[in-house]
């Protein structure tokens, strides 16, 4: 599973000061785009309040595995059986309103983030590896060496 957040986010949860995923999520297999663009435009990003624009240098995710199908939920609209009422770009069909690419979206609860977690920067010269998530602290790659602790 993915999660793209703001960069404003990135210094938060490498310092532990944000633990938790929540929010619309989507399944990295659906959905592994290679510019922040694609992103933009097949996750919905541009609903109302946004911090993503179509035109960002970069875009940070945050991806896990799913250990658990009860946390992720199907966000259906009234017509469509479920209870689920929100603005555009929300479709309540369980994917994405992008016309380009058709993207399964999932909502899941405050939930901690995940032990292996990783974070990644997708930019419009390619996509690097920030850290991954130990269950305590996140781990980044150093010169030379293994992973090291941060914050």
């Amino acid at each position: 599973m993915h999660k793209a957040i703001p960069p404003r986010m990135v210094e938060p949860y490498l310092t532990g000061r944000r633990s938790v995923i929540s929010g619309f999520v989507h399944r990295v297999a659906e959905s592994a785009f290679s510019s922040p663009r694609e992103f933009h435009a097949a996750l919905n990003l541009d609903y109302e309040g946004s911090e993503f624009t179509a035109e960002m240098a970069e875009i940070y995710v945050l991806r896990w595995r799913a250990v658990g199908t009860e946390a992720y939920r199907v966000a259906m609209a009234p017509g469509r059986g479920g209870d689920w009422a929100m603005k555009p770009p929300f479709t309540g069909t369980g994917y994405t309103a992008s016309r380009e690419y058709q993207v399964a979206e999932y909502y899941v609860d405050p939930v901690p983030v995940p032990v292996g977690a990783e974070m990644h920067r997708i930019a419009i010269d390619g996509t690097d590896f920030i850290a991954r998530y130990d269950g305590q602290v996140w781990l980044r790659p150093a010169e030379g060496s293994e992973l090291c602790a941060t914050g």
